[in-house]
């Protein structure tokens, strides 16, 4: 799955590479705050139930597309009692980059390829008891597990306003153990900006 993922990121940016150049990277960033719901079905969301997710996110011009950054928070809840109290709360950190093609007039398509570290926090982590003279061995509340994203967005602008609306959808794989992969449908406001002199001359 990993080669997979790495090819079609290549190929994407050769698609890049091939299309247009956006001229002046860094000149603009994009602040995005959207919100997700679950669609995909699987063994793992038959047995954890997720609330919306909320995420926040930016997004800054570069020669080939844009990069990328952000968190998405996700609360799951136990949908099956034979994994007991087993609550936990996702926080998907991430960096990335997109490449967005113009459909229509203020309307674009953009695929792109995240990659990141997927903070698992148990709400009530499970203590196994005293075992042939062993103490209570309490079952770590946190882990910390590499994620990669794909992800196609839709987005609006109207006229040469700086607010836009976005949908879209993204498939969200985390290397556990078990792999956990969830489909997401987002819809949420994004805002641009000119981009601060300190910050370009950083990125640069």
């Amino acid at each position: 799955m990993i080669k997979k993922v790495v090819i079609l990121g290549f190929f994407l940016f050769l698609a890049a590479r091939a299309g247009y150049t956006q001229e002046g990277s860094y000149e603009r960033f994009t602040v995005d705050a959207n919100s997700a719901v679950s669609v995909l079905q699987n063994a793992f969301t038959d047995n954890w139930e997720s609330s919306p997710s909320l995420h926040l996110g930016t997004r800054v011009t570069y020669h080939a597309g844009n990069l990328e950054a952000g968190l998405r928070y996700t609360d799951y809840n136990v949908a099956n009692p034979d994994y007991g109290e087993a609550d936990f709360s996702s926080y998907f950190i991430y960096i990335g980059w997109e490449y967005p093609f113009t459909l229509y007039r203020g309307l674009t398509l953009a695929p792109g390829l995240r990659f990141g570290n997927n903070f698992i926090s148990f709400d009530n982590p499970k203590v196994y008891p005293p075992t042939n003279g062993w103490a209570a061995y309490p079952f770590d509340p946190h882990e910390s597990e590499f994620a990669y994203e794909l992800i196609a967005r839709l987005e609006y602008s109207p006229g040469n306003s700086p607010w836009r609306i976005h949908s879209g959808f993204a498939y969200n794989r985390t290397l556990t153990y078990h792999p956990l992969s969830v489909g997401l449908i987002s819809f949420g406001i994004s805002r641009s900006f000119a981009t601060p002199s300190w910050l370009k001359n950083f990125l640069q």
